[in-house]
């Protein structure tokens, strides 16, 4: 802790010496230099404490305002007719005659994805929408990882390449001694061991195309698909202005 003004000891008997008088004003000018340098360093974590409150109180104030901004819904373009635009909103199969703009008009046609607000009028248009099954597959056809990316799983990679690599290069080697060629492996392991790297560095040396894609969403069409239910209702949406 820097000591205070009353700290320094003044000169305050007239036998002081005015040198003495001197040092003692220069103590104390590096004791007020010091105090006011603590004092800008705090003023200094201030600003920087209220900066950070101020863009805390942006966010939230945005977020406020989207909350209170009315929902849109996803919904699907039926078929349009001289009256309006049919629409079908997703979840509840429900079904709205709505009116638009003849600019929309001219952008929309079946099948076309679109938000709705409350009164089901059309607000914008959507993109087309992907096949969750596309969206979790990824498809590399030349992966630039070779084995000598990988290291400490010597032994593992000489395994695979005698199972599986070798089988593709060399397939007349295993017809010759009259044994079918291992169809595959399986790799199992924690996260970060080099499984997908391998895979990667065998579909390199092979010329061969790697599928990255979650084991579940193989069996995921054989399993359970949940289906909407109930009879669907159509209803004529209040005729609005598309852009409101």
């Amino acid at each position: 802790m820097t000591d205070t003004v009353d700290d320094v000891e003044l000169p305050y008997d007239d036998d002081a010496s005015k040198q003495e008088k001197v040092e003692s004003l220069e103590e104390r000018l590096e004791v007020l230099e010091s105090q006011n340098e603590e004092m800008r360093d705090k003023l200094l974590d201030a600003n920087a404490e209220n900066n950070k409150y101020q863009q805390k109180l942006e966010r939230l104030t945005h977020e406020n305002k989207k909350l209170k901004q009315s929902p849109l819904f996803v919904a699907t373009v039926q078929e349009l007719t001289d009256e309006g635009v049919i629409i079908k909103q997703h979840g509840n199969n429900q079904e709205a005659l709505t009116e638009v703009t003849e600019e929309m008009r001219e952008d929309l046609e079946p099948d076309d994805r679109v938000a709705v607000n409350n009164s089901l009028s059309i607000v914008k248009t959507l993109e087309d929408e992907t096949d969750v099954r596309a969206r979790v597959m990824q498809v590399d056809r030349s992966p630039e990882v070779t084995y000598g990316d990988i290291g400490g799983i010597n032994e593992q990679i000489e395994e695979v390449r005698e199972t599986v690599e070798m089988p593709l290069r060399n397939p007349d080697m295993f017809e010759d001694v009259g044994i079918d060629p291992p169809s595959g492996v399986l790799l199992h392991g924690p996260p970060g061991t080099g499984k997908t790297m391998l895979a990667k560095a065998v579909a390199n040396q092979t010329d061969a195309t790697f599928i990255k894609m979650a084991g579940s969403e193989l069996v995921h069409k054989f399993i359970c698909e949940a289906l909407p239910s109930g009879p669907s209702r159509r209803r004529r949406a209040t005729p609005r202005s598309s852009g409101q």
